[in-house]
């Protein structure tokens, strides 16, 4: 009874802790880029909007957004002790990095994009939130692994 205990706990930890930094990000800028003019976004833009980038025609932008909805499924994973939600928190932090590495940005519908000039605090607090998240979830089920015998 104790190791359940122990194993719920563990579990509400990793999660509290992910979703406390992820709304942490929320209130910084996300990022900074130049198109007439030097344009700054912030996280809870990023957060809101990213949903329907793709309908600008930010289909790569609305690709790095769907790290949050992959975190979100790997959550509900994780409480019904799915260790496939692992594999989920693995793409979401590969395609949350990937956009460090963007030098440019959709900065209007017509197409045209805008120079990355700095991806600031919120980007990296919320690839913090992602990563936790999945080490976290990593962690969990490399500790509580329940070893199961068929016959």
């Amino acid at each position: 009874m104790k190791k359940n205990t122990e194993k719920s706990i563990f579990k509400i930890l990793v999660i509290m802790l992910s979703l406390s930094i992820f709304a942490s990000s929320l209130t910084f800028d996300a990022f900074s880029y130049e198109y007439q003019g030097v344009k700054i976004i912030s996280s809870l833009s990023c957060f809101l909007m990213g949903s329907i980038a793709i309908l600008g025609g930010g289909l790569l932008e609305w690709l790095i957004w769907l790290a949050n909805p992959l975190c979100l499924i790997s959550i509900f994973l994780l409480i019904m002790d799915k260790p496939v939600a692992t594999k989920f928190n693995i793409v979401a932090v590969i395609l949350a990095i990937s956009f460090y590495s963007w030098n440019s940005i959709l900065a209007s519908e017509s197409g045209a994009s805008g120079k990355i000039l700095s991806v600031n605090y919120g980007y990296f607090i919320w690839l913090a939130s992602i990563t936790t998240l999945t080490i976290g979830t990593y962690w969990y089920f490399k500790r509580y692994r329940e070893v199961r015998y068929t016959d």
